[in-house]
């Protein structure tokens, strides 16, 4: 949507650090992230910074009526969009910092996927950290969180870092191949305990 692009760009231009990219993830790499994941009645999903909500799309296909939804995202007119787009789907304004309070505020226990639109070799190493600490302390012992990293940002010393503390707190690691159609291409990450 040409609108949404608007917004990102003006939110990017606004706060380069957080909002990390120019336009908001293509539909190919909204599927590869947050497609095909195995949802169950019971289930909380959690997404961190859904921005217009590209993922927020994908996701929503698959929540069935007993699977729970929260997005965090920092951004206000974010939050306000995805209201409009997503009226069923809960958002919570604030940091993915502060995820553990955030779910415990709300009674909603521990998270079976989280999908992640954060732009985490951006990210200064305190908040990596924090965000890194509280995905591991909220995710269920069968959950997996997903995430992408930019082709070009994959060999960023402040991307190894991120993959460097998931690794120290994760069992399992898995790429995926390019995802070429998307501005720029990423790659796909999905960690699990």
């Amino acid at each position: 949507m040409r609108s949404d692009a608007m917004r990102f760009l003006g939110a990017f231009l606004r706060n380069p650090r957080t909002v990390g990219a120019v336009l908001p993830s293509s539909r190919f790499l909204a599927r590869a992230l947050a497609g095909n994941l195995g949802l169950r009645p019971g289930d909380l999903v959690v997404e961190y910074g859904p921005g217009t909500g590209p993922m927020t799309q994908v996701l929503a296909e698959q929540l069935g009526h007993d699977i729970r939804y929260l997005g965090i995202e920092r951004e206000a007119r974010f939050c306000a969009r995805l209201q409009e787009r997503f009226p069923g789907l809960p958002v919570h304004q604030g940091s993915v910092e502060d995820v553990e309070r955030i779910l415990a505020d709300r009674g909603l226990g521990s998270a079976r996927v989280i999908v992640s639109g954060l732009p985490f070799a951006s990210l200064p190493e305190t908040v990596q950290g924090r965000v890194v600490e509280g995905t591991r302390a909220v995710l269920a012992p069968d959950g997996e969180f997903r995430t992408f990293q930019y082709v070009h940002a994959y060999p960023l010393r402040s991307a190894r870092r991120f993959r460097d503390a998931m690794a120290r707190r994760f069992g399992r690691f898995e790429r995926s191949r390019p995802i070429t159609r998307n501005v720029p291409p990423a790659y796909v990450l999905s960690y699990r305990p």
